[in-house]
């Protein structure tokens, strides 16, 4: 068992779940699938800061905006209870609990060659999930935190995997 919380035998009653993890990981499908399952509203974090230009600066070697965690954060604190957050930052926004997607760097690799990216970001993100940095973040804030491997699975087991192992009505 990982060093991570486990919780299948815990009957958490969540208002606020965070799917994080690498790109390529399945974060925006099983979102997306669970907020159906639990009748919660899904929040695409990049969708919101985009709408509500939450960024605080452009990151030129990247090409792409920063997201300002902390205004994005007090969004997130107005919208109430129900809530299913979705992006590799999900992590730093208030949540009761928060689901790291991890896949084999062998198989992220192939997904996210498969999205058409440069060579540059797919090492780059195949890199810090070889690293475990999204993991590590998401340990270090304090929350409650469960891993699931979305390597060889359908979007539709990953979210079961999750509902079981949190114990969630559906």
């Amino acid at each position: 068992m990982p060093v991570l919380l486990y919780l299948e035998y815990l009957n958490l009653n969540m208002s606020i779940i965070s799917i994080t993890g690498t790109p390529g990981t399945g974060k925006t499908k099983i979102a997306k699938l669970l907020a159906e399952k639990l009748g919660y509203n899904l929040i695409d974090l990049n969708k919101l800061a985009e709408e509500k230009n939450l960024y605080n600066g452009y990151d030129e070697k990247r090409g792409c905006k920063i997201v300002d965690i902390d205004r994005t954060a007090r969004e997130i604190d107005k919208m109430g209870d129900n809530l299913v957050l979705e992006s590799h930052y999900a992590h730093d926004m208030p949540a009761d609990f928060v689901v790291i997607l991890r896949t084999k760097p062998k198989e992220l690799r192939d997904r996210l060659r498969n999205k058409g990216w440069r060579k540059e970001k797919v090492e780059e993100n195949v890199l810090a999930e070889i690293m475990e940095i999204i993991k590590t973040e998401a340990l270090e804030s304090g929350k409650r935190v469960l891993e699931v491997d979305t390597t060889g699975k359908k979007p539709e087991q990953a979210v079961q995997d999750i509902i079981k192992s949190l114990n969630l009505k559906q």
